[in-house]
């Protein structure tokens, strides 16, 4: 006796499952196993099986979708003519008006036979097993009272108390089917031990794979199922590039991890395809123990484009200058400076997003954030981002950094050529008033970065009404609210306001005022109240002169003291903005309580607010 064929029979009905198993005893040349599976469930009865098998066979529908997700041949037991016309001579002799409702492998055979035979009766085609229920009701309210249909619509019609017939499988379409799943083995045998074999050896292999055709449809993976889906989505965003003949890597990010890929076009004279090798980074999406952050470029430029600052002249300058930035294949390194709130890591991101190197990942490293096993990792760990190539570095608050650690950062830069290496993107703080840190000439100088300033808020005030209307437009969104925008005294009130946080701070004074407004407009006298707040908050640091709000645009003295009243506590005051507005106030509240050496009442009133109110944020 010769090498039995292994089948896997997937029956959508139990019937089909006997049916197998009886005709199983009766070859010798065969081990056939039957399973239950329908349409919905099929595909993932054979995906957990197909290993042990050389073969599967299904029916209709069902044997479609598990091709299309299994590398060994599946045959389809197919329907034949004797049994629909069964079925519909079944059907006559209950003598109701009946319908024909299925996949179109039903409703074709059974419209031949109805034209051949002149059986009046409807046909409808489903492409969707969700068509079948909406179809029923309808053929339900049309006085229907039996249907031939497949699996899929069988029990609902039962449930609404349409009668259905079951097209069924003879005893001849399941020998036809065995018939050329055993020539089809037997034909291709040698082949079929060639795939088994390089299919295992794939499926044992560290390394995973995709294959698409052109089209994004899935040939052959090792993934497992939870990501092959949600990668294959990603690349077939990718597919135009990839199919250009040439060998390409890149990035994609699925599931807060990033994944390296590189892509083989291969182009048969029949069909082509493109083989995607997938590796996850050495380091994850998420922020890790070692202070470094991994973006992608199309979560770099959502950072940018979702944010507040796409909507400013800062942006369209930025947009306009990214070209000038990177002229050649490795771009020259960048330096941005600004104040603290005006949008640096934002702009570093926009101009890694539109840099020739964006298909890396930007590796973004904090120097406010570092920590001494941080540093230890970033600068002599053979997996850090410092010692590969190609890729963007963006470390943030250079000037944060301790000097020591800043000139041997340098050293490093210079000794390795990381410059040259890879895509350099600094920036620093500065403080209004104050000189630029050293560290910008020390930097820009050593590696010839290109110096990108930005402007603080209080020189941008063209921009500050029109950025107002987008940001409530998106706290409407957000809060649930319908501010229609700011009247025109809240807007001169806005536009006067020196806003030494920048546009941080802009976008708080914005929410709370959204939040504390119930008609459409936003007043004046909501705008002075939480400017108010503003003042008391950073009133223990060092503020630019303005103008005093709704006054001349001359300063006084007692002006002046009163925007900036004095802070008998000395003692630096951090707001932890990452909390709930309401943290916040309480913070603020807390903190003004003891300018006001714990009188409740003097801090009301200093706050603008009663003293229930008071109490309330202290005991929350």
């Amino acid at each position: 006796m010769g090498e039995k064929v292994r089948i896997l029979g997937i029956a959508p009905y139990k019937g089909l499952v006997t049916l197998m198993k009886r005709y199983a005893g009766q070859r010798d040349d065969i081990q056939l196993t039957a399973m239950l599976g329908n349409v919905e469930t099929g595909l993932s009865l054979a995906k957990e099986h197909y290993r042990n098998y050389d073969i599967i066979i299904s029916r209709a529908n069902t044997a479609s979708r598990i091709a299309k997700g299994v590398p060994i041949p599946v045959i389809d037991i197919g329907i034949d003519y004797y049994d629909v016309l069964l079925c519909l001579k079944t059907a006559e002799n209950t003598k109701t008006k009946f319908a024909v409702l299925g996949f179109r492998s039903l409703t074709t055979i059974a419209k031949s036979i109805c034209n051949v035979l002149k059986i009046p009766t409807d046909i409808f085609s489903i492409n969707t097993t969700s068509e079948a229920s909406s179809l029923l009701d309808k053929l339900k309210e049309q006085g229907y009272k039996t249907v031939i249909c497949d699996t899929v619509p069988y029990n609902y019609a039962k449930l609404i108390g349409i009668t259905p017939i079951l097209l069924t499988s003879s005893m001849e379409s399941l020998k036809a089917a065995v018939d050329q799943a055993v020539y089809t083995w037997q034909t291709h045998r040698d082949l079929y031990h060639s795939l088994s074999l390089m299919h295992q050896l794939l499926d044992s292999s560290a390394n995973r794979f995709l294959v698409l055709s052109r089209t994004g449809e899935c040939i052959y993976t090792t993934l497992e199922d939870e990501i092959a889906v949600p990668i294959q989505a990603k690349l077939q965003n990718e597919l135009e590039q990839c199919c250009t003949g040439r060998k390409r890597s890149f990035f994609i990010t699925v599931n807060n991890q990033m994944y390296s890929i590189t892509s083989h076009l291969v182009d048969e004279t029949l069909s082509s395809y493109i083989i995607f090798h997938i590796m996850p980074s050495k380091i994850p999406l998420a922020y890790s123990k070692y202070g470094v952050t991994i973006m992608d470029k199309q979560s770099a430029e959502d950072s940018f484009m979702d944010s507040f600052y796409s909507n400013t002249e800062l942006a369209r300058e930025i947009l306009t200058n990214t070209e000038d930035a990177a002229p050649s294949p490795s771009p020259l390194s960048l330096m941005i400076t600004g104040e603290t709130g005006t949008g640096k890591d934002r702009v570093a991101h926009i101009y890694y997003a539109k840099s020739p190197l964006c298909d890396n990942p930007l590796y973004v490293i904090n120097c406010s954030l570092i920590s001494d096993k941080s540093w230890d990792f970033i600068t002599k760990h053979y997996n850090s981002p410092f010692t590969d190539n190609g890729n963007t570095i963006y470390i943030s608050n250079l000037d944060a950094l301790q000097k020591t650690k800043q000139k041997q950062l340098l050293s490093i830069i210079l000794d390795t050529n990381m410059h040259v290496r890879n895509h350099l993107i600094f920036s620093c703080t500065q403080t209004a008033g104050s000189a630029t840190p050293h560290v910008v000439f020390e930097y820009t100088n050593a590696l010839g970065c290109i110096l990108v300033p930005i402007k603080p808020l209080r020189e941008q005030k063209e921009d500050i009404i029109s950025s107002a209307g987008l940001y409530i437009n998106t706290l409407n969104q957000e809060l649930g609210r319908q501010v229609v925008g700011v009247d025109d005294e809240a807007a001169a009130l806005l536009e006067q306001y020196e806003y030494p946080y920048n546009r941080t701070q802009f976008k708080r004074i914005l929410k709370e005022a959204v939040i504390r407004t119930d008609g459409p407009y936003i007043c004046a006298k909501t705008i002075q109240e939480v400017i108010r707040r503003e003042d008391v908050l950073f009133s223990g640091f060092p503020l630019p002169a303005r103008a005093p709000l709704g006054g001349s645009g001359k300063d006084t003295a007692a002006d002046t003291q009163s925007n900036t009243p004095p802070d008998p506590y000395p003692v630096s005051f951090h707001l932890d903005t990452s909390q709930s507005l309401d943290g916040m106030n309480r913070d603020i509240v807390r903190y003004v309580l003891k300018t006001c050496g714990g009188n409740q009442t003097s801090a009301a009133k200093k706050l603008g607010i009663s003293r229930t109110t008071l109490w309330r944020y202290l005991n929350r």
